[in-house]
């Protein structure tokens, strides 16, 4: 998946058999939280809390969470969609039986779209995707390319709390002008105009602040910590480096407590980021459960 996303190829090495297949697809990927449900309150970023490797959550270009949240009209369109399709479907026993004819082999005559409720027909929405996709290939003007730009550069002067946060990188860039394209697409122009570059600068602004609020960190991602977790560690390693300069060549465990919780770590904290150190192997505890030492 990582190649197919980032060089848009497949390489295939065996029996003697050397190829390359090109994969220009778009990829959806659905993906369930760890502990069952997204904890917000938690070190671990909503893109941490997936079984994604952070690498391959990068290169997708809109992420969407979708929390549970209890909501009375919401919860009611939603059971109301689910008995009304178990309702209106067929059983899978009687079309084993043969009492009844499978739905998925029923030919689909395409008619004309019913725009009597609003809606389009199902084969309609599938052919008008596959004709766009196969012959529309639209181009950024200088308005949209500007617009787009101007988004990148003003999101990239947004600083963070810690110095290490990133609010953008320039792989968004290639994202916002899919999406542009994208929404050009949808039009059968072959130019991505200014309002197209507006509605992905406007997309991808909503699934970022409801990902992580106003303070957009893109090192969260890429580190699956969020910035004050970073940061706790980074000071902690800077502690037993400094200590461990002045002393033997380790630092001991009373004193790096110490020091972290001048720098309003507490104590707690401060213990569970050098396990979390010992077992990546970056700290060790090289005469005892009292000394550490940088690895």
């Amino acid at each position: 998946m990582h190649e197919a996303m980032e060089q848009q190829t497949i390489s295939i090495s065996k029996a003697g058999i050397n190829a390359s297949l090109r994969t220009r697809c778009a990829v959806l990927a659905a993906a369930n939280p760890k502990a069952g449900r997204f904890q917000p309150v938690s070190e671990v970023p909503f893109t941490g809390q997936i079984n994604l490797a952070p690498p391959l959550i990068s290169r997708f270009d809109v992420i969407w969470l979708l929390t549970d949240e209890p909501s009375e009209d919401k919860d009611a369109k939603i059971a109301g969609h689910i008995v009304d399709n178990r309702l209106s479907g067929t059983s899978e026993l009687l079309v084993n039986e043969g009492s009844r004819p499978d739905p998925r082999k029923l030919s689909s005559v395409m008619t004309k779209p019913s725009h009597t409720d609003g809606h389009l027909h199902r084969e309609f929405i599938r052919k008008y995707v596959a004709y766009a996709k196969r012959t529309v290939h639209p181009n950024l003007d200088e308005e949209a390319k500007k617009h787009i730009i101007d988004y990148y550069v003003s999101t990239r002067k947004q600083s963070g709390e810690f110095q290490d946060s990133v609010a953008i990188t320039a792989r968004a860039l290639e994202a916002l002008a899919r999406l542009a394209e994208a929404s050009a697409r949808i039009r059968l122009s072959e130019t991505a105009n200014i309002q197209d570059a507006e509605r992905a600068v406007r997309l991808t602004k909503t699934w970022r602040y409801d990902l992580m609020g106003e303070n957009f960190d893109e090192t969260a991602i890429a580190s699956n910590q969020k910035g004050k977790a970073r940061h706790a560690e980074r000071s902690i390693l800077d502690i037993v480096d400094r200590l461990s300069a002045n002393g033997e060549g380790f630092a001991q465990l009373v004193d790096v407590l110490n020091e972290a919780e001048r720098l309003d770590i507490s104590r707690d904290k401060a213990e569970e980021v050098i396990d979390k150190l010992n077992q990546n192997g970056r700290l060790m505890r090289p005469t005892g459960y009292d000394t550490l030492q940088i690895v």
